[in-house]
């Protein structure tokens, strides 16, 4: 594996001028690109790809972007979604940009195809567990990575097309809950007048994020709701759907969207967590929290990432083990063991 995707010592770049200055270097001397997104796909890393895909396209840099997962049903509505892959069409990518990544595991199956590449950009907002990257542009203050991406575009004079904007808006709305989040900052705030201003689509991106569940997600929520578990005095809010609860309303995974801030709703809860069995034996845990308890320390403690207050792991496991090592850290995590 080249040093671009694993030296430790590669240091983030915090200056926006010095920074954007290099990374508009590096795509203007790129004769194609292959973009990268973290696993399990999230509104910031696909509408950050995106929108890096739509600029290189009118730059004329070709371009493909990657990632380990289908589009999730709710963000198929981005303009490009329809071009992300699994694999690359072309191996003959001089330039990877890696885009809302903290550690290059999160790549999953695509990893082999960015460790082939020669120079390496990354672009996050995470606490680094690595330091992969030629070039590393990294604000863990920042909301969400298309903050840092709407900020290196203005910097460079690059014209925000209606995509590129709604992709970027895309990215900064689900990051903050729709600007509900502790992370809303007047930045961000500025940054998505701007992008609709540049065309960005706010009515089309709120609609099809937040108001337009299949009936088998509201009837997912439904037995969520009817089956959370609240303990520790009443400050954990915990749930877990079965493969066989999925199967017995046809939903996946992805209908599960936004379903452990339902849990973190409750006025008492101060931790929340979400554990769905997807696949069977298979267990994906999204963790929330409010004020100081950092969920990204348990998170970590399993393997998993994010933020202090927006978290999330997964097992190959039973439901019910996961349940067990996950509540009982929560547990601790709050001071209840």
């Amino acid at each position: 594996m080249p040093a671009a995707l694993g030296s430790p010592e590669v240091m983030a770049i915090t200056d926006t001028k010095t920074v954007a200055a290099s990374f508009e270097a590096e795509l203007r001397v790129a004769r194609s690109v292959l973009i990268g997104t973290h696993m399990n796909p999230d509104g910031d890393t696909i509408g950050s790809a995106l929108a890096v895909s739509h600029y290189l396209d009118g730059l004329g840099v070709a371009n493909e972007v990657l990632c380990h997962n289908d589009v999730p049903v709710n963000l198929r509505f981005l303009p490009g979604a329809d071009r992300i892959r699994h694999a690359p069409l072309r191996a003959d990518h001089d330039l990877a940009i890696i885009v809302d990544l903290d550690s290059l595991d999160r790549l999953a199956s695509t990893a082999p195809f960015f460790a082939a590449i020669p120079r390496s950009v990354v672009v996050d907002h995470h606490v680094p567990h690595e330091a992969p990257g030629d070039l590393r542009i990294v604000d863990v203050a920042a909301p969400a990575t298309s903050v840092i991406l709407a900020r290196l575009l203005a910097e460079i004079g690059a014209t925000l097309t209606p995509e590129i904007a709604t992709c970027l808006l895309t990215g900064i709305v689900t990051d903050t809950g729709s600007f509900r989040f502790r992370n809303t900052t007047p930045e961000a705030l500025t940054i998505a007048a701007r992008l609709i201003e540049a065309g960005g689509d706010i009515n089309l991106v709120s609609e099809e994020i937040y108001h337009r569940r299949p009936y088998c997600s509201v009837k997912m929520l439904g037995h969520l709701l009817d089956t959370m578990h609240l303990e520790c005095d009443q400050k954990l809010s915990w749930g877990a759907i079965s493969y066989e609860d999925f199967q017995s309303v046809h939903a996946s995974d992805a209908d599960t969207e936004g379903f452990v801030n339902e849990l973190l709703s409750i006025r008492t809860v101060h931790i929340a967590a979400l554990l769905r069995e997807h696949k069977p034996g298979k267990v994906r845990v999204s963790l929330r929290s409010r004020g100081e308890h950092d969920v990204s320390l348990v998170a970590r403690d399993f393997g998993g990432g994010g933020h202090k207050n927006a978290a999330g792991c997964s097992f190959d496991l039973p439901l019910d083990e996961a349940v067990q090592k996950v509540v009982a850290k929560l547990r601790e995590c709050l001071g209840y063991c």
